[in-house]
């Protein structure tokens, strides 16, 4: 594992995504703490939240561009000379039937959640190897979901760009070498309050084989809709950025759930995992 790492004002955030939502809490939560930020976002005027200032580079940013992630990273370290943190936050969500969504939005979806954030990743890794200094390293931040690792009804690409995503990363974590200090955390958010559910969600017509009001989709579209509960983006904003600034306190977690609903779930589903490995354990060992 590599040395815990020691973040100061001086820290270089690197953020996509930061239009609405999440993103837009972690951008506000890193200016205010007085560290520097890269904000990116597809339309750079919904940056506006943010001062011009020389804390603060604002990016017109699509992460299913190749080309614009190299010329993002290249413009911030024009401006900075160094990255430390990059959060992959950009995404939306693809909901509905799976017969129901076409080829074009399950590719779209996951250019956006998966290839996108593996793009900058690879620009990431990159920087701390090679531009910050030796040794120095950086951390990136992949944000995931709670539909990372379990699933719900109406999210099937969705849940497979961000299956694909932690898969990714838990490899990719295990190809660093420790001395260059590159760290990994995967965040796996509940409900935020946020516009994910709303104008950050496509959702295509439903298909008539699965539109009973007793489906299983069914039943969740009408949950979501009723939440009133979920947790606060600011305050999902300054854990985190509390997780990362004190990795020299306390290393950073594989996987940070945020939104205590996530718990109950993530134990059932261990629990149900578990339970099933027991159950056929001999037919598994038959095959050895």
């Amino acid at each position: 594992m590599a040395p815990p790492t020691s973040l100061g004002e001086q820290t270089v955030w690197f953020v996509t995504g930061c239009s609405s939502g999440l993103g837009k809490a972690f951008a506000r939560a890193i200016y205010s703490a007085g560290h520097r930020i890269v904000a990116t976002a597809r339309d750079i005027t919904s940056l506006s939240y943010l001062p011009d200032c020389p804390t603060v580079l604002k990016i017109k940013l699509d992460v299913t561009s190749q080309q614009a992630i190299e010329n993002g990273f290249t413009e911030a370290l024009a401006k900075f000379n160094e990255i430390y943190v990059v959060i992959n936050n950009a995404g939306y969500g693809l909901m509905g039937d799976m017969e129901a969504i076409t080829e074009s939005d399950a590719r779209h979806q996951l250019e956006t959640n998966f290839w996108g954030p593996v793009h900058v990743t690879q620009q990431a890794l990159k920087v701390f190897r090679e531009i910050n200094p030796k040794g120095r390293g950086g951390t990136i931040v992949q944000v995931s979901s709670v539909g990372g690792f379990l699933t719900a009804p109406g999210h099937s690409f969705y849940h497979a760009s961000k299956f694909a995503l932690e898969g990714f990363t838990k490899s990719v974590s295990k190809e660093v070498r420790p001395e260059w200090n590159i760290n990994f955390l995967t965040l796996s958010p509940g409900g935020v309050r946020t516009n994910f559910a709303e104008s950050s969600l496509l959702s295509p017509p439903r298909h008539a084989a699965y539109n009973l009001p007793d489906g299983a989709f069914s039943q969740l579209v009408a949950y979501i809709q009723s939440q009133t509960t979920w947790s606060d983006p600011d305050n999902c904003a300054r854990v985190l950025f509390d997780c990362v600034v004190r990795q020299n306190e306390r290393p950073l977690p594989t996987r940070l759930l945020m939104g205590s609903e996530t718990i109950p779930y993530i134990r059932e589903e261990i629990k149900h995992i578990l339970e099933e490995v027991g159950d056929w354990e001999a037919e598994t060992s038959k095959c050895s």
